[in-house]
């Protein structure tokens, strides 16, 4: 393939690529055993693929199949006296904060990983080769996440990376991919720096970036009647990309003022305080995960809530966080997930989720393991067509690269680097049955 230069891309993204090549590796729930997947987070059973290092950052996973597979494989090979090293695993290293407030984010985003390298072990690996996640915490730190990716390059050999979860420790690590040529793909961080001005050969993006979510959200804002919007959010990088998105897409409606607050806090006092006092009829937040839990809390009994609209980024409609604060989640609150357990799709999703419950151990299953899922899946399809775990060739094969996902065809655009997954709008609302609340009004966007 020819030098390509790596410019600032324009345009929306995932909309322009060229599917090269489409790999179906999703509607095979049948070769999956039951017994591969393990029934809840951090339970394996008899599964002894699992290691755990003494500091328990270290985290080695085939599941069950694989790495019976691959022992099997090095068994033969030593008995023949062939090369053993055809029958290594492929190690696909992850980094995600799995502790700290974000913590159940990044081990739910995992469980999605973790399934579909259990299915593709299942029917065979890639190119002969078993799958093994080598993961490590990045405690939602760009210099912890940083100095993660640099050790799974140097002491693990990994030439793939997934994650991080967040944006401001997902440009860090994208940076240490750029350096060492290795190939990083991002499953959830949405700054559009990522796949814009710090794009290089070897960084890939598939959740839709803040420059499309600012985009939707000025329109969703102009649709429910906003007027004067204020701008809540942490300090970083996918919140300040937001912000500045909106700012470049008023809609109807005009900014008071911009709020934002150190990523992690858990007092929400002052800034309630000031949002009350704000003349703005709508509040565009991106507060998420723990954060967003403290602040729903601290801010209900002051009829926050009920004396304005409420638009929220982050992909705060998942499950995780509704089942987090149950009635006291703000009713009416207009949202956006990557997926939803109770959406009727088609029969390759409903599959999914049917291995995602087994996983989870429960029908409610949570929203950000499809992203981790459809990592693992764009990386397998691009290895299996180069036929090489070799960077360059994997990166190559990733440009314009067409998968079947469980919401659909997902492309890679060979420009921009960016996927064209979908994601859930709707408002919030309580629903009968559950005392966990649910989306309602549902669209989807692509």
């Amino acid at each position: 393939m020819a030098d390509r230069s790596y410019d600032r891309p324009g345009g929306q993204s995932g909309k322009s690529g060229t599917a090269e090549e489409i790999v179906d590796w999703n509607n095979q729930p049948e070769q999956c055993p039951k017994e591969a997947h393990p029934q809840q987070r951090g339970d394996f059973g008899s599964n002894k693929a699992l290691m755990v290092s003494q500091g328990g950052t270290d985290v080695k996973y085939f599941g069950k199949l694989g790495l019976a597979s691959s022992l099997a494989a090095l068994a033969l090979a030593f008995v023949t006296g062939s090369d053993a090293r055809a029958a290594d695993p492929i190690k696909l290293g992850v980094i995600m904060p799995t502790s700290g407030g974000v913590a159940a984010l990044g081990n739910s985003l995992t469980d999605g990983i973790k399934l579909a390298v259990e299915e593709i072990n299942a029917a065979g690996g890639v190119n002969g080769s078993m799958l093994e996640i080598v993961a490590r915490d990045s405690q939602a730190k760009p210099d912890i996440a940083s100095a993660a990716a640099k050790e799974l390059i140097s002491k693990e050999g990994v030439k793939v990376i997934i994650g991080p979860l967040l944006s401001g420790t997902g440009l860090a690590v994208s940076e240490v991919a750029k350096q060492e040529k290795i190939v990083n793909f991002a499953p959830s961080s949405k700054t559009e720096a990522l796949t814009a001005e710090k794009l290089h050969k070897y960084i890939f993006q598939l959740a839709a970036t803040t420059d499309v979510d600012a985009k939707r959200f000025s329109d969703l804002l102009n649709k429910i009647g906003a007027k004067k919007v204020c701008l809540v959010g942490f300090d970083y990088a996918y919140t300040t990309d937001l912000h500045r998105g909106i700012q470049a897409n008023l809609n109807g409606f005009e900014i008071t003022k911009e709020y934002l607050v150190k990523l992690g806090s858990t007092d929400y006092n002052t800034l309630i305080s000031e949002l009350l006092a704000d003349p703005c009829d709508t509040i565009m937040g991106s507060i998420f995960g723990g954060g967003f839990v403290a602040f729903a809390k601290q801010g209900a009994p002051f009829g926050l809530f009920k004396n304005k609209k409420l638009v929220w980024g982050a992909q705060i409609g998942n499950y995780e966080t509704l089942a987090a604060l149950k009635g006291d989640f703000p009713e009416g609150l207009w949202t956006q997930a990557a997926d939803l357990w109770y959406y009727e799709g088609s029969e390759a999703h409903k599959n999914y989720l049917a291995a995602l419950a087994k996983l989870q151990g429960r029908k409610e299953t949570d929203m950000w393991p499809i992203t981790g899922y459809g990592a693992v899946k764009f990386i397998a399809a691009a290895m299996q067509k180069a036929g090489s775990t070799d960077p360059d060739k994997v990166a190559e094969a990733l440009e314009g690269l067409s998968i079947e996902g469980p919401l659909g065809t997902l492309t890679m655009d060979a420009k921009t680097h960016r996927a064209n997954a979908p994601e859930f709008y709707g408002q919030v609302a309580t629903v009968p049955g559950t005392d966990v609340k649910q989306m309602t009004k549902i669209e989807i966007v692509r």
